[in-house]
């Protein structure tokens, strides 16, 4: 095996090349995975354009992967070479005081691929066999890569307490939106309403109503008629935008829940008056609670179809049409995934 491999590095905002670097060597509890799939992120795009993420650079981008056990550091006894496994990229600490409260996704001290460990936008790169889970053989890479977008959608629906009685909006169509939707429907939610700008997007929709924004003048107007006037219990915010947390706010009914789940960079103004009269509950939604096992079982539901979501597969070699596809081809695309 070669000592060197391909890899895309961040080395400043709109500065990503692909080059060759060093293969890393796993060390102590790690592990080397062998890239076969990385998807793209809509925070790999954020990352691209201004080096958010990023604790430093230059960095390995990708935080979506899917692959082969190459190589086992020290120790490493749950796993053998040619394992083929989804990758979850967070990697709590267990020693801090998050961790501690039974908190390892918000880890105070976490590893995290591509923010600050090199990511899988990489022919190989290093984990640990506790962020990983053995892909099942008719599963196909890039939907195993899928692994870790599933688990932050569930960790979404289940802060916004999702279940067979709610009525739940979803303001946004990209495909962590369109995901959130399938997973409402799982929990036999009793009416979801979705809505974004593009009709193509929305038809991956399991919303029982969509409502293109582009065409509709009065959203709120339009919901209250779909809610009977009612207003919904859980409105999951998937789309960076102060005015979907404007509606948001103003579509929930008393006790309602707004989930954070698309992040907004900037300080939002949000309609502090309204969420204290009607006892409004605002909670972030970051990470996921170990969920893999779980989304591993999603992923193979047929009735789901969450495998939809990867709309284009490239090879790595063509890594900036993926990113302009997942950039701006939103009218037909919805996850973009290289393929190793």
């Amino acid at each position: 095996m070669s000592q060197y491999m391909k890899a895309l590095l961040l080395e400043g905002p709109n500065q990503v090349s692909m080059k060759e670097i060093p293969i890393p060597t796993p060390g102590r509890g790690e592990i080397l995975i062998q890239t076969k799939a990385a998807t793209v992120c809509t925070s790999d795009i954020m990352d691209m354009e201004t080096g958010l993420f990023a604790d430093f650079m230059p960095m390995v981008m990708g935080h979506e992967g899917a692959g082969i056990v190459a190589a086992l550091g020290e120790g490493v006894t749950e796993l053998k070479i040619g394992n083929e496994v989804a990758v979850h990229p967070v990697m709590p600490c267990y020693e801090c005081a998050s961790c501690k409260r039974g908190l390892p996704h918000l880890c105070d001290d976490m590893g995290h691929l591509c923010f600050n460990k090199p990511g899988c936008f990489a022919e190989y790169f290093v984990t640990r066999p506790d962020c990983v889970r053995i892909k099942p053989p008719q599963m196909s890479f890039a939907v195993a890569s899928l692994m870790e977008p599933v688990c932050v959608c569930m960790e979404a629906v289940n802060r916004g307490k999702v279940d067979e009685n709610s009525r739940v909006l979803i303001a946004g169509d990209g495909p962590f939106g369109i995901m959130i939707s399938k997973l409402c429907a799982k929990r036999g939610a009793k009416q979801i309403i979705q809505t974004g700008f593009f009709d193509s997007r929305l038809a991956h929709s399991a919303a029982h109503s969509t409502i293109n924004v582009n065409n509709e003048p009065d959203i709120a107007k339009k919901i209250m008629e779909l809610t009977e006037g009612e207003g919904v219990d859980t409105a999951i915010l998937c789309v960076s935008s102060t005015a979907a947390v404007d509606l948001c706010v103003e579509m929930l009914r008393s006790r309602g829940t707004m989930v954070i789940f698309s992040a907004l960079s900037e300080k939002t103004p949000v309609d502090l008056f309204r969420v204290h009269l009607k006892e409004l509950n605002i909670c972030g939604s970051n990470n996921d609670e170990d969920f893999m096992d779980d989304a591993i079982k999603l992923l193979q539901d047929p009735t789901l179809g969450l495998n939809k979501i990867v709309t284009h597969e490239l090879p790595f070699a063509e890594w900036k049409e993926a990113y302009r596809l997942a950039s701006e081809g939103k009218e037909n695309c919805l996850k973009v995934t290289m393929l190793l």
